[in-house]
C-alpha cells in the first residue's frame, strides 16, 4: 500500500466501541472514505491518513476520551497473530518486547520503542516521520490497549503501570484519563510513553506457553516479511480497493498512484505472473462474495466495485462464478445448511 496503513481489524475495534454508544460506525467508515466491508477481511488494511480521519469524525460524533473505550472491543484476532503471541508471553516484559517488535503489523504509521533503566521500562510510541499525522486519539487507544495487556496478563489491578505520557496537549477534561489509566498522565510531554515497574514486569506470568509464542512470532514474523515485501500485485489489489468506489481506475492512474510508469508496472506484473486486468477481476470476485455474503444489495456492490450499473456487475459476477448474484448467494447459504446439518 503505498503510505502507512493499519490493519482493518483495529477499526473494527474503534466502530464497536462507536455502536456501543449508539453511533452508526458506518457511516462514519464511509464518510472517511473507508470500505466497511474490509473490516471482515483477515489481513486487510486501510490507509493510515484515512484512519485518521475517521478518528476524527469519531471524536467529534462522541468525545475526547472515546480511546479508552477501544480497548474494551480489541480481541486477541484484533492485532493479527501479535495478539495470540502476547497472551503466551513468558514475562510482561517480554510481552512488551513483542509489541515493540511485531508493532508494525497492526499499524506501520507510527514505531514502538523500548527503553530500560533501573527500575522501570519505557515503552514509546513514536509518531510518523513525515505526514500525515496519526490522530491523538490513534496513541491514545494503541496505548491504553497495551495497559489493558498489561493488567490482564499481570493479574494485577495497575499492571505494573508507573506513569502515561501524551505529546498532544490536555483535552478540555482529563480527569477520564487520570481516572482510567490510575497513574500521573502528563499531556505536552516530549514523547508518546508507558512507564512499567521493571521488577514486576519480569515476574513470570500463569499463562506463559513458549512453544505457542514461537508459533505465533513465526506467524508475525512470516506476514512482516510479505508486507515489507510488497510484491507490485499486492499493492496493486490495496490501490484497486480504495478506488473503486470511485470508479475503475486507468492503468496509467494505477501506474500513478505507485510512483511507477505504466509500462515498468506491466513490465513487474508480468515478473510476478499476472496482470493488472486479471487483478481487478480476482479482487471485485473476492470482494462481490463477501458483500453478497453481508447481505448488501446489488445496488450498493455495483458502487463499491466501480461498476457503472448493476446489470455491467451481474454479467461480470455471472462471467466469474457461472451464476447470477442471487443464485450464486442462494445456493451459498445452502451449502452452509447442508454443512450445519450434518
Amino acid at each position: 500500500m503505498a503510505g502507512p496503513s493499519t490493519l482493518s481489524s483495529w477499526a473494527a475495534a474503534v466502530a464497536a466501541a462507536l455502536r456501543a454508544r449508539g453511533i452508526d460506525a458506518r457511516a462514519l467508515l464511509l464518510q472517511a472514505g473507508l470500505d466497511p466491508g474490509l473490516i471482515a477481511i483477515p489481513g486487510a488494511r486501510y490507509p493510515a491518513h484515512r484512519m485518521t480521519r475517521f478518528w476524527a469524525l469519531a471524536i467529534e460524533a462522541t468525545e475526547p476520551a472515546l480511546a479508552l473505550e477501544v480497548p474494551d472491543h480489541v480481541q486477541p484476532g484484533t492485532m493479527h497473530a501479535l495478539g495470540s503471541s502476547l497472551a503466551a508471553s513468558r514475562s510482561l516484559a517480554e510481552a512488551l518486547l513483542r509489541i515493540a517488535r511485531y508493532s508494525r503489523l497492526v499499524s506501520d504509521a507510527a514505531d514502538v520503542v523500548i527503553e530500560t533503566e533501573a527500575d522501570r521500562i519505557g515503552v514509546v510510541y513514536r509518531p510518523p516521520p513525515r505526514d500525515p499525522p496519526l490522530a491523538p486519539a490513534a496513541f491514545e487507544a494503541f496505548m491504553a490497549s497495551a495497559v489493558r495487556l498489561a493488567r490482564q496478563l499481570s493479574g494485577t489491578a495497575s499492571g505494573g503501570l508507573l506513569g502515561c505520557e501524551f505529546r498532544h496537549a490536555a483535552p478540555p477534561d482529563p480527569r477520564p484519563y487520570r481516572e482510567w489509566f490510575a497513574v500521573p498522565v502528563r499531556f505536552g510531554a516530549p514523547r508518546n510513553r508507558l512507564l512499567f515497574d521493571r521488577r514486576l514486569a519480569h515476574m513470570p506470568l500463569p499463562g506463559a506457553d513458549e512453544h505457542e509464542a514461537r508459533h505465533h512470532d513465526a506467524v508475525a514474523a512470516g506476514y512482516l516479511a510479505r508486507f515489507d515485501a510488497q510484491p507490485v500485485a499486492r499493492r496493486v489489489r490495496e490501490v484497486l480497493i480504495r478506488h473503486l468506489p470511485s470508479g475503475e481506475p486507468t492503468r496509467a492512474a494505477l501506474a500513478q498512484a505507485l510512483h511507477l510508469t505504466p509500462r515498468t508496472l506491466l513490465r513487474r506484473l508480468a515478473a510476478e505472473h499476472t496482470n493488472w486486468k486479471t487483478l481487478l477481476n480476482e479482487l471485485r470476485c473476492e470482494l462481490a462474495q463477501s458483500y453478497l455474503r453481508q447481505g448488501r444489495s446489488a445496488a450498493e456492490i455495483t458502487y463499491l466495485l466501480g461498476f457503472a450499473d448493476p446489470a455491467n456487475f451481474t454479467r461480470a459476477f455471472r462471467r466469474w462464478t457461472g451464476m447470477p448474484p442471487r443464485r450464486w448467494i442462494s445456493s451459498e447459504r445452502g451449502s452452509r445448511g447442508r454443512a450445519g446439518s450434518s
